[in-house]
This record gives C-alpha cells, structure tokens and sequence, in this order.
C-alpha cells in the first residue's frame, strides 16, 4: 500500500487500497491502524483537509472496523 506524508501533529502518513477498500493510518509513535469498508472519497477528502486529526477524529476513528498493525 503506497502511504502519502501528511502535514499533521498526531499523523505522518495515510495510505488507501482501493481493492479492499482498506484505509491505513500511519502515526508519529509508529503505531499504524488499518479500517476496513472505507469509501476512496473519504481518503481523497482526507488528504486534502487542512486538520487531518480532526477529520480522523470525525470521520473515520469508531466508524469502520478497526485493526492495530503496528
């Protein structure tokens, strides 16, 4: 899954396979979740907004199946 740095303070980088709809999150502490069944409009709108924390916090954290990869 090929990742894009993000400007973020929590984020360092977000990745999306469009095959299985699988949303990746890659954070500053290494740590890297993973959401399933996640629309590519969602990731599109994500790399584009100008707090990627919030929108994480609003959008996609406890809104989508969620896996600790890292």
């Amino acid at each position: 899954m090929q990742h894009h740095p993000v400007k973020s303070s929590r984020i360092s980088s977000i990745g999306y396979d469009e095959r299985t709809t699988t949303l990746e999150v890659r954070f500053h502490d290494k740590s890297t979740l993973q959401y399933r069944g996640v629309p590519e409009r969602i990731f599109t709108v994500f790399l584009t907004v100008v707090s990627k924390g919030r929108y994480y916090d609003g959008v996609v954290k406890g809104k989508f199946p969620e896996k600790k990869v890292a």
